[in-house]
């Protein structure tokens, strides 16, 4: 099913018992992939929180069915910002994933991303230490997130030259409207054609991840888009959609998550209401 389960707001915005209803939901309808990071939700509470609502949802299943993704490198060591984070040295690597493992209650992750590129760090020491957990078992794939066009290159060239693990999973945020152009989204960036082609001319089989793809519900909803989406043209996009989903009879979102991947991106889908996540995945259905 090439769809995900994002759950950034597990433990914080999402009880844990909203949580543990999701996941058991999400696996007992074709999911695999459950997406996660060290730092959900650090803006909501410390950091941390979904990962362990998740661990302990882990050891009440069949680990080797379950696919676990999560992120280091963007944990504010301040808790407030990403201008003091924990960054992706070799150091910092290796406490975080110790962590990520105990609060996971895993002795391995599936796939781990760089969540946020760290330019204090040669790219070389960061993927050399990520290689390493690879080697010893504790990785089964490495992945980035928010990484630009030219850190792309230059990782890559990093990993050709030192024969490292490569690029297997890439996570940006990506929907069926573009943002409008010259906003600023932060550490946070958007995946397009560009990053895409030099992502698939080292690996033309990497995984490609969207994440946000539902912008907060605004397929589903009238009213205004988010600022950063504001535009006539958008807004055109969203009552077509809107139109065809009727059409198809079944949710904005369901068709958004469908037509993402469609273009061979993965999407992950967020909420804290089974009935709202089942009406998500109903076009998937089939790929059971």
């Amino acid at each position: 099913m090439n769809v995900g389960l994002g759950t950034a707001g597990f433990g914080t915005s999402i009880s844990e018992s909203q949580a543990h209803e999701i996941m058991d939901t999400f696996i007992e309808n074709g999911g695999t992939i459950i997406d996660t990071a060290n730092n959900y939700a650090f803006w909501a509470g410390r950091g941390g929180e979904s990962e362990r609502v998740i661990g302990n949802w882990l050891r009440t299943k069949e680990r080797k069915q379950i696919e676990i993704h999560t992120k280091i490198g963007a944990q504010p060591l301040d808790g407030r910002n990403f201008d003091r984070a924990e960054g992706l040295s070799k150091v910092a690597i290796d406490r975080a994933v110790q962590a990520c493992l105990d609060r996971l209650s895993t002795d391995y992750i599936d796939v781990l991303y760089a969540h946020i590129d760290d330019i204090s760090t040669p790219l070389l020491e960061t993927w050399s230490a990520l290689s390493s957990l690879i080697n010893d078992g504790v990785v089964k794939r490495l992945g980035i997130s928010n990484f630009s066009l030219p850190r792309i290159k230059e990782l890559q060239e990093v990993i050709s030259a030192h024969d490292l693990t490569p690029i297997s999973y890439a996570q940006y945020r990506h929907t069926v409207i573009e943002p409008l152009k010259g906003v600023d989204l932060g550490v946070q960036i958007c995946l397009d054609t560009e990053i895409i082609s030099a992502l698939r001319e080292r690996n033309p089989n990497i995984n490609l991840v969207a994440y946000s793809p539902l912008l907060d519900g605004s397929f589903e909803f009238d009213g205004a888009l988010p600022n950063n989406y504001d535009s006539e043209a958008n807004k055109h996009i969203v009552k077509k959609t809107r139109e065809e989903a009727r059409c198809y009879g079944v949710s904005p979102s369901a068709l958004v998550l469908k037509k993402i991947s469609d273009e061979g991106i993965m999407p992950l889908t967020m909420t804290g209401k089974t009935e709202r996540l089942l009406g998500n995945m109903q076009l998937f259905q089939d790929e059971n």
